[in-house]
């Protein structure tokens, strides 16, 4: 009897986050429209990931919509600083891949390792930009920083958790039905997961010294 109890809320759990995380790529898709794209798509980002935060700690809520928007309005103008940032030097480095094209002997292989090393960097800082976004209130500046120093110091959880996103992705790419209702809400659980645990132990480690 108990074994079946179990069962049943093992599966009721199962079905409730997949609704959850249904709904919520739905609102990052709807609030990502209502703010023109441009300006929309980074505070949606944002507070999905907020969100997400609040179901991995353990707090379900169950307005979903109105932590949604609060949390939405809250990060507007901040998360489309950090959004923008993102884009220019996003930007400048397709840009340089281009031209690197245009050299030719060592000088090119020099310019593609130094581009290679900044993309690398590039790509840390957006796997834990947002984690560490709705997980501290700092300034801009230092939410970069943060999300370099962690993406660097810590390059074994860093690679799990980029294989999990590609595997996401992957997922997405060979049926794109899924996309609709999983693909944000599915990359921003598995970011969110393994972010979550990784500032727990980083937060025990910085308490650990101070007993």
């Amino acid at each position: 009897m108990e074994t079946n109890a179990g069962l049943s809320g093992g599966i009721y759990r199962l079905c409730e986050w997949i609704y959850r995380l249904a709904y919520i790529n739905l609102l990052w898709i709807l609030f990502t429209i209502a703010g023109g794209v441009v300006l929309g798509i980074f505070p949606a980002t944002a507070a999905m990931f907020a969100v997400t935060r609040k179901w991995i700690n353990g707090d379900d809520g169950h307005n979903i919509f109105k932590i949604f928007l609060q949390y939405y309005k809250r990060d507007f103008k901040e998360s489309n600083v950090v959004g923008a940032l993102l884009t220019v030097v996003g930007i400048f480095i397709f840009i340089d891949f281009q031209l690197i094209g245009s050299f030719g002997g060592v000088i090119k292989y020099v310019l593609l390792g130094s581009l290679a090393t900044v993309t690398i960097l590039y790509s840390l800082v957006i796997l834990y930009i947002f984690p560490v976004l709705t997980q501290y209130k700092n300034s801009v500046y230092k939410h970069f920083k943060s999300a370099l120093i962690i993406g660097i110091t810590y390059p074994l959880r860093t690679i799990t958790m980029f294989v999990s996103v590609v595997s996401v992705l992957f997922i997405c790419a060979v049926i794109p039905a899924i996309s609709f209702l999983y693909l944000g809400s599915g990359l921003s659980f598995v970011i969110m997961f393994f972010s979550h645990h990784l500032f727990h132990h980083i937060e025990k480690n910085i308490e650990s010294p101070n007993k």
